[in-house]
């Protein structure tokens, strides 16, 4: 039976499956990343391990939504720079948040392992739902800022940012897409993501 911590320790513990969760899940992959190895980093048992997660899938996920909220964060402060939106500048910020993504060993392992469908056919439901609202939540307050600029399209904040989340779900279907062409699909696909809804270009 696992023993009981106590608040802090658990504090303390449920940071450092964070931490060492994404060092080996970076290294190693969900995959070959067990329970036993992770309680082993962070020097409980494993049993204990399932007092913090219910799985590694579940850990895995969260170490995700945090890395995701870090980068987030980082483009929205860019983005609120004062200037009006253009289509340029549009197609800039989506560039670079697919280089951003493309480039964390973690995020990246989702596209080319795919290691989403494991989460997806193991994570509860409720719990995917969750994370799709939290970042529509994210993405919203941009989106008004863009609409009352008049810069934006005016439609749901919702249908937007689903709209714009949609270019992330692009790598996972690099194979299908066929990879010398991916590149070359990703650059019309912002194209026209940005042109739908940017109003204006940088000359207008």
């Amino acid at each position: 039976m696992p023993r009981a911590f106590s608040t802090e320790e658990k504090e303390r513990i449920r940071g450092l499956l964070l931490e060492k969760g994404k060092e080996l899940f970076s290294q190693y992959g969900l995959k070959k990343t067990g329970v036993t190895d992770l309680a082993k980093a962070v020097g409980i048992a494993q049993g204990s391990f399932y007092l913090f997660f219910n799985s590694k899938e579940e850990l895995y996920f969260k170490v995700l939504e945090v890395e995701e909220e870090v980068i987030r964060g980082q483009f929205i402060e860019s983005l609120m720079d004062g200037r009006i939106m253009n289509r340029e500048k549009f197609k800039d910020f989506l560039h670079r948040a697919l280089e951003v993504f493309n480039e964390n060993p973690l995020i990246r392992r989702l596209w080319v392992d795919k290691e989403i469908d494991t989460l997806l056919e193991r994570l509860p439901r409720e719990m995917l739902d969750k994370h799709t609202i939290r970042d529509t939540d994210a993405l919203a307050p941009l989106i008004m800022h863009w609409q009352s600029e008049g810069a934006m399209l005016k439609d749901s904040p919702e249908v937007l940012a689903g709209v714009i989340r949609s270019l992330f779900f692009l790598p996972l279907h690099r194979d299908e897409i066929g990879e010398d062409i991916f590149p070359r699909v990703v650059d019309l696909y912002i194209e026209f993501v940005a042109n739908g809804l940017i109003k204006h270009s940088c000359n207008e």
